[in-house]
């Protein structure tokens, strides 16, 4: 799935925690570097000139595993061990070629209803706060 590093960054931590957990059972996982935390440097460009520079350090966890023998990195913001080995885990799992990936797709999907729902429900309630002057003006 095209959008899956946004999604595994967004959803609920128990539900991919719970999707992990019951495919971890059906292949060999060895844990490589597990979950460490680290800064990581941001970079941005500049919109006059488009050159590179960094913003600054923002603190990342980051872990790696071994799936069937396929490599996976998992890196995400904040001190979250347990997302990280969850994105490490997946991402072994998205590039394994003997394996049915239809559950995996299946919990994207469903994962990215919910994003996109939460979502929508914030969206509306930003808009519900907006103040129209063209009403304020008529008194």
């Amino acid at each position: 799935m095209e959008n899956q590093d946004y999604i595994l960054f967004e959803c609920d931590l128990e539900p991919l925690e719970k999707f992990v957990t019951s495919v971890e059972g059906k292949v060999t996982t060895k844990i490589v570097r597990g979950p460490s935390l680290c800064m990581t440097m941001v970079q941005a460009e500049d919109s006059v000139e488009f050159q590179p520079f960094y913003l600054g350090e923002a603190l990342t966890t980051e872990c790696e595993v071994n799936v069937n023998g396929q490599k996976g990195f998992g890196i995400c913001l904040g001190d979250e061990p347990l997302r990280c080995y969850c994105i490490a885990f997946i991402d072994a799992l998205s590039q394994l070629k003997n394996v049915d990936l239809q559950p995996l797709t299946d919990f994207l999907l469903e994962e990215t209803i919910k994003i996109e729902k939460e979502r929508r429900i914030e969206h509306n309630l930003i808009l519900s706060t907006k103040v129209d002057f063209k009403l304020m003006e008529q008194d």
